[in-house]
Formats: C-alpha cells, sequence, structure tokens
C-alpha cells in the first residue's frame, strides 16, 4: 500500500507540473487516483514497451499487485465519514463481441470486481451511450449529466473506461451567506476577475498565546476592493 501511495503522489505531481506549463494562469483541478485507476487498467490489457512505459509514467517500478492496491485504496476513499462524502465512480464497458483474455478478466475482476459490464456498442449504440449517462448521473447524485460527449465513442469502441470523482465536505466553521459578495480576485497583475468572496471573522485564544512573545499591531490598509486587510494584535 505505501508503495502505491508513494507512486500515486509521484504522478500526480508530474501531471500537476504539466498542466502547470501548459495553462499557467488557470486554475487546475484533476483526480489523480481516477486517471492512475484508468491508466492501470490500460496496462493490463497491453504488452512489451507500451506496458513498462505505463508502468514508468505511473511509478509502479516498486508496486507488487498493483490491482490489489487499487482494490484497496477505492474501497478506503468510499468509506462513509460525518465530515464528508467521497465517491470515486469506476465503471468498465466491454463491447459483448469482443473476446477478452483469461489474464484480462482475472485482473480486472479485483479493482472492477461489480463495475465490469458487457453492453453493445457495436448495433446500439445510442442506446448504450444514454444508459451509461443514466448510470453515471444516478451514481453523482446528478451531478454528471451527459459524461459522454457527442463523440466520444462509436461503433467501433471496444472498452470503455469511466471514471469520476465526486465530493462535498463540510466546513468547520461555515461561512455566512449573507456576508458573501463578488469580488475582483487577480490571478495575475493584469487579469482580475470577479469571484464570490465571502468573509470569516475567527478570534484566537489567548491560551495559545507562546509565553513572552509581544508583536505591535500591524495595520494593513486594503489596496484595492476585494482584498482583505488583517491585524495580528498579540501583544
Amino acid at each position: 500500500m505505501e508503495a502505491l501511495r508513494l507512486a500515486n503522489s509521484a504522478f500526480a505531481v508530474d501531471l500537476y507540473k504539466q498542466l502547470c506549463e501548459k495553462e499557467p494562469a488557470d486554475n487546475i483541478l484533476f483526480s489523480p487516483i481516477c486517471l492512475s485507476t484508468s491508466l492501470s487498467l490500460a496496462q493490463v490489457g497491453a504488452k512489451g514497451d507500451t506496458a513498462d512505459e505505463i508502468g514508468q509514467v505511473l511509478h509502479f517500478e516498486n508496486v507488487k499487485d498493483v490491482p490489489f492496491g487499487f482494490q484497496t485504496v477505492t474501497s478506503d476513499v468510499n468509506k462513509l465519514s460525518s465530515f464528508y462524502s467521497l465517491k470515486l465512480i469506476k465503471r468498465l464497458y466491454v463491447e459483448k463481441s469482443l473476446n477478452l483474455s483469461t489474464e484480462f478478466i482475472s485482473s480486472t475482476k479485483r479493482p472492477y470486481a461489480k463495475e465490469m459490464e458487457t453492453v453493445d456498442f457495436k448495433d446500439k449504440l445510442e442506446e448504450t451511450k444514454g444508459q451509461i449517462n443514466n448510470s453515471i448521473k444516478e451514481l453523482t447524485d446528478g451531478h454528471f449529466e451527459n459524461i459522454l460527449a457527442d463523440n466520444s465513442v462509436n461503433d467501433q469502441t471496444k472498452i470503455l473506461v469511466v471514471n469520476a470523482a465526486y465530493f462535498v465536505g463540510k466546513w468547520m466553521k461555515k461561512f455566512p451567506e449573507s456576508e458573501t459578495k463578488e469580488c475582483p480576485f487577480r490571478i495575475n497583475q493584469v487579469s482580475p476577475r470577479a469571484y464570490s468572496c465571502c468573509c470569516l471573522v475567527a478570534q484566537s485564544s489567548d491560551s495559545l498565546r507562546p509565553r513572552g512573545l509581544q508583536c505591535p499591531r500591524l495595520p494593513c490598509p486594503s489596496p484595492s476592493p476585494g482584498v482583505c486587510s488583517n491585524s495580528c494584535p498579540l501583544s
């Protein structure tokens, strides 16, 4: 498990660097575990140099049992919590006319134990797309509608892997809706954007102040609307 955790972390950092270089001014949100799960499945169906290159990208050099590792990780992630709801939706759709090897079926049974489904892309493409879209929509409480774009699959599709991450968390200190307003937020020196900003005032406890530490109040005037100013009275 530790080897897989390190591999996923290394893959996430590599991908994040690539995305930042491509779009340096944009916000970036992605799920490394969804991507690595899908690519690990592709590695099972690959051979030779292709399988080796996928393993290198995912940093699987020291991971002994990849399918079992992902089975354990996804099981832990999907456990219920009172503070958040996190679901990793995994589905594997296989064209019914495809003759899968025994090795491939055996390797997919653990990470995709109940998520593997035989479908008809060849003769019932639109009907199959509708079934997949409706299934993912239900699994994510309606947050993912039409996950398959118009040209994402066709009658030549043999295997389709669908991964989706659904997260809802609770704030320890909830922001009051009455204090939310549109304010400019600068993503760089010249391109401010309007975002919904909120304000939450929290007071520190006297018991948390280090003994013997004195700090003067340093007023920080706000240079422009939407930029918060603060001061730190510790003395």
